[in-house]
């Protein structure tokens, strides 16, 4: 065996070595962002960047946007991702890391809620101190969100009666009700495996070795 073909052979070796069983990461992102401080309206909803803060309808004589009994909403966008297409064939979640920048207003936000209509909400993360702009950082499915429900509504199979952007790509979000939101972001993560190489891949690459050293015989 010559020293080329030895060399050919140990490198085919370790490729499929280190191909086999080898697992990626590929993650998504997308983010929303506004004032912290927003001016107040009275009568009406109020857009606060990318986030609509919604008029109170059991008391519409109170200001929008004071922070107080107020209801958020907006869209997680991923179209624009570079990686969404190579993400769209994962079917399980590695992580679901929400980030929030909140300014609290009342000492009823302890009892702030945020999620996606309809589908999930939760009441168990921390609060920062009222009076305060603070930001926070959570993984979701640490909080009783599963993958199957991130992934129904990142493909639009879960409307709202909110009003709040929905379908291929975008997840629509809510917080209520004693904070301002001024900045959010949601990151999925997504663990793929590399397939392991075939049988036949293998087979045809031997094979070509082979040919390479009969004709080198033959030469």
């Amino acid at each position: 065996m010559t020293v080329t073909l030895k060399k050919l052979l140990i490198a085919s070796f370790t490729l499929l070595a280190l191909s086999t069983g080898k697992a990626l990461a590929v993650s998504i992102t997308a983010t929303a962002s506004g004032s912290s401080e927003p001016i107040p309206v009275i009568g009406e909803d109020l857009q606060n960047g990318d986030f609509l803060i919604k008029l109170n309808q059991a008391a519409s004589s109170l200001p929008t946007g004071d922070g107080s009994d107020e209801f958020t909403v907006w869209s997680f966008d991923f179209s624009n991702d570079s990686n969404l297409a190579s993400f769209l064939v994962s079917d399980s979640l590695a992580e679901a890391s929400l980030t929030l920048t909140l300014s609290p207003k009342s000492t009823l936000a302890i009892n702030d809620v945020t999620g996606i209509p309809e589908v999930y909400s939760s009441t168990a993360f921390d609060i920062p101190s009222i009076g305060s702009t603070e930001t926070i950082t959570i993984n979701l499915l640490d909080f009783g969100l599963t993958s199957e429900q991130l992934l129904d509504t990142l493909n639009g199979s879960d409307p709202n009666n909110l009003g709040i952007p929905n379908g291929s790509h975008l997840i629509p979000w809510f917080y209520e009700d004693d904070s301002i939101v001024s900045f959010a972001q949601l990151e999925l993560t997504a663990s793929q495996s590399v397939p392991e190489p075939s049988l036949t891949l293998f087979a045809v690459m031997v094979l070509s070795i082979g040919v390479t050293r009969g004709k080198r015989k033959m030469g």
